[in-house]
């Protein structure tokens, strides 16, 4: 094999090697998670000793809703553990006259990720409750009035 066909030949390996774990490495765009709208923040949620997973928010301007979902950090998605993701505002009902909460969640048992949940977020503020579990170690979160707008 020639000089050059090697070199190629490695390049391809390199960019299929490079390619192969950026596909499994979580990524932190709306799409991947089923979120549609820009990444308006990333908060960690750690447990005492460390960092279990971390917490994509979006915002879509177009439709008014946030959108987030709780990613496991690499190693702990290896293993099927409890992670959840809960978003709420409080909001008017229907009627327009009675306060209540729009909520949204997901939780269980997970390989990578616990979401996409989503709430309306335009002319209010949103919270949010995240936790991951990593079999005796319990990482949680709580961000309250976040985002408003």
């Amino acid at each position: 094999m020639s000089l050059r066909k090697r070199i190629a030949a490695a390049a391809t390996t390199f960019a299929v090697g490079v390619g192969i774990t950026l596909a499994l490495t979580p990524a932190a765009h709306a799409g991947g998670y089923g979120c549609s709208g820009s990444l308006i923040d990333t908060y960690a949620v750690k447990s005492p000793v460390n960092t279990l997973s971390h917490v994509y928010l979006y915002y879509n301007s177009s439709t008014g809703y946030n959108c987030a979902v709780n990613v496991k950090t690499a190693y702990y998605s290896q293993f099927k553990h409890e992670i959840s993701m809960y978003m709420y505002n409080s909001t008017l009902t229907e009627d327009n006259v009675h306060w209540g909460v729009n909520v949204d969640q997901d939780n269980g048992k997970y390989w990578q990720y616990a979401g996409p949940v989503k709430v309306k977020g335009r002319g209010m503020c949103i919270s949010f409750v995240a936790e991951t579990y990593y079999y005796d170690e319990h990482a949680h979160l709580y961000k309250a009035a976040q985002h408003c707008g």
